[in-house]
């Protein structure tokens, strides 16, 4: 009965870990990937970034309540990070702000980890409220 009535407190290891890779990769879209997708030529790209910046807030806020969405939600940005890059630097030929070739790497390995919790989160039923 007490779990109930404090929801937010004690989120299991799975959870914070997703909770912990979302906030990371939340922060590299507000410091690196808004202000570089602003600069490019069309406004299609700062729109989808901050759309994938709001997506990572509401998937943390859900989770901190132990609603299974937030891991739902939390995919959609954790697969656009992976391909990001190709669609970005190899597609449309744009190079890396900073010249470093080996930078997508970060949000790619991001992605993968936010994935992995995911999938050890969703897999423990019992942390989530029904």
């Amino acid at each position: 009965m007490k779990r109930n009535e404090n929801q937010s407190q004690n989120l299991p290891v799975r959870i914070q870990a997703v909770m912990a890779m979302m906030l990371i990769l939340f922060v590299h879209k507000l410091v690196r990937e808004i202000p570089g997708s602003l600069n490019m030529e069309s406004a299609i790209g700062g729109i989808v970034t901050i759309t994938m910046a709001v997506l990572l807030a509401i998937s943390i806020m859900l989770l901190f309540f132990r609603n299974r969405w937030g891991l739902i939600l939390g995919l959609i940005p954790a697969i656009w990070a992976m391909l990001q890059w190709i669609l970005v630097h190899v597609i449309q030929g744009h190079p890396d702000q900073n010249g470093i070739w080996w930078y997508p790497i970060f949000p790619i390995v991001q992605g993968v980890l936010i994935i992995y919790f995911s999938i050890l989160a969703w897999r423990d039923e019992e942390n989530f409220i029904k």
